[in-house]
C-alpha cells in the first residue's frame, strides 16, 4: 500500500477518499490467514471496541501529531499534548463509511457515545470497566504503537484492520434491496447484466443452484437439490454434476446440471456422459451459454447418439431457462427468486464483488 506514505496531515475528504482506495485494496487482495491479535478487535462482541480500534488507528494516520490514546478534546483542563476529538472524527469519516459498507463495524450512528468511550482517554482504569480483558488489551495495542511512534507501524496495523475487517465482511449477510415487483423484463435484464462479468464460474452456479431449487420446489419436480462449490471437482466429491436433482419419490438421482460460463466443449460432455452411465442417470443439464461453434457438429451428434441410447442431453442457457420458468410463475415468484440468490452469495461467502454487484443491480430496479 503506497499510498500510505502519501498521508500526512489531510483534510476529512482527502482521509475518506484515501480509505475508500485502502478497503477496495484490501478487498480484492482477498487475504484469509487469520491474523488473531488484530482478529480480537475487530470482531469484538463490544460494538465501541470495533470503532474505537478503527476509528483512533484511522485518525492518528490523518494526523501523526493526535495521541493514539486520547477520546476528548478536553479543552477545559488547557493545553494536551496531542489531544483530539475522534467522537467527532468518528461521526464524521467511520460511521459513513460503515454504513456504506454493511455495517461491517456495527449500526451506531455515534458509537463514543458510550459510556467506556466517555473519558479523556484510554488507560489502566479501562481494565475495571465491562469486558475488561478486551478493553484493557486494546489499551495495551494502541499504548504500544503510540510509545514507538513509528508511523509506518501504525500504518501496517491499519492495513491490518482492514484485512481483518475484509474476512468479517466476507462472512457477514448483505441487505439486499430486493423490490416487491419485479417484470419479466427487468428479471431478464438482471441475470444477463449479471452474468456479463467474469466469477470464476461462481455467478452462474449461484443462479443455477437457486433456480432449479426454487423451481423444483413449486412445481413439485425435485425431493431435494445438493449443490457443490465452484472449486470442488465433481469427482473429489464424487457428485454427478454441479447441481444434483433428485426425484421426489425416490432418494434417487433424477437430474444432473453441469454448470458451465463458457460454450459447452465436446471433451466436457464426454466426460459428463461417462459419469452419468456409471450410475444408470439418464438425464443430463448443461446449463451454458451455448456449444463450442469449432465442435457444434460433433457434439449434436453425439447428443443424437447418446438419445438413441437412452441418455437425454439437453445444452440451455441460463437466462432462457428463467425467462420461461418465471414467465409460468405468478410474478410473487420472482422476487422471492431475487432474495434467495442474495442469501445463497452469502451463504458461500461470496467474494465482496459478487454480493455488491447483485446489491447494486438489486437497487437499480
Amino acid at each position: 500500500m503506497d499510498e500510505f506514505s502519501a498521508i500526512a496531515q489531510v483534510n476529512a475528504p482527502d482521509i475518506k477518499s484515501w480509505l475508500q482506495s485502502q478497503w477496495r485494496d484490501a478487498l480484492s487482495d482477498g487475504v484469509d490467514n487469520a491474523d488473531p491479535e488484530v482478529d480480537r478487535f475487530v470482531n469484538s462482541p463490544v460494538a465501541s471496541i470495533r470503532y474505537a480500534f478503527f476509528t483512533q488507528l484511522l485518525g492518528k494516520i490523518e494526523d501523526h501529531a493526535r495521541d493514539l490514546l486520547c477520546l476528548q478534546m478536553q479543552k477545559d483542563l488547557g493545553e494536551i499534548s496531542g489531544a483530539w476529538d475522534p467522537r467527532s472524527f468518528c461521526a464524521k469519516v467511520v460511521v459513513p463509511w460503515a454504513a456504506e459498507n454493511q455495517n461491517v463495524l456495527g449500526s451506531s450512528a455515534d458509537p463514543y457515545v458510550s459510556n467506556p468511550l466517555r473519558r479523556p482517554r484510554l488507560d489502566a482504569d479501562t481494565r475495571k470497566l465491562k469486558h475488561g480483558d478486551e478493553w484493557e488489551a486494546l489499551t495495551q495495542f494502541l499504548g504500544m504503537l503510540q510509545d514507538r511512534g513509528d508511523s509506518d507501524e501504525i500504518k501496517r496495523a491499519f492495513a491490518r484492520c482492514l484485512a481483518s475487517l475484509s474476512r468479517r465482511l466476507r462472512h457477514q449477510q448483505f441487505a439486499y434491496p430486493v423490490p416487491q415487483r419485479v417484470s419479466l423484463g427487468q428479471l431478464d435484464e438482471l441475470i444477463e447484466t449479471y452474468l456479463s462479468k467474469p466469477s470464476g464460474g461462481l455467478r452462474p452456479q449461484v443462479l443455477a443452484t437457486v433456480l432449479f431449487q426454487h423451481v423444483g420446489a413449486v412445481f413439485g419436480l425435485f425431493s431435494k437439490i445438493k449443490s457443490q462449490g465452484v472449486t470442488e471437482s465433481d469427482a473429489a466429491s464424487g457428485a454427478l454434476g454441479d447441481i444434483v436433482c433428485y426425484g421426489s419419490e425416490s432418494d434417487e438421482p433424477m437430474l444432473a446440471v453441469e454448470v458451465k460460463d463458457h460454450d459447452l466443449q465436446l471433451i466436457e460432455l464426454q466426460a459428463c456422459i461417462a459419469k452419468a452411465r456409471q450410475s444408470d442417470l439418464r438425464k443430463l443439464l448443461f446449463a451454458a451459454p451455448g456449444l463450442a461453434s469449432a465442435e457444434r457438429d460433433d457434439i449434436e451428434a453425439r447428443i443424437k447418439s447418446e438419445w438413441a441410447q437412452g441418455m437425454n442431453v439437453h445444452q440451455v442457457e441460463i437466462e432462457s431457462l428463467a425467462h420461461h420458468a418465471f414467465m409460468l410463475l405468478d410474478e410473487r415468484h420472482r422476487p422471492e427468486f431475487l432474495k434467495k440468490v442474495g442469501q445463497e452469495l452469502d451463504s458461500r461467502a461470496a467474494p465482496h464483488a459478487d454480493r455488491e454487484d447483485w446489491l447494486k443491480l438489486l437497487a437499480q430496479i
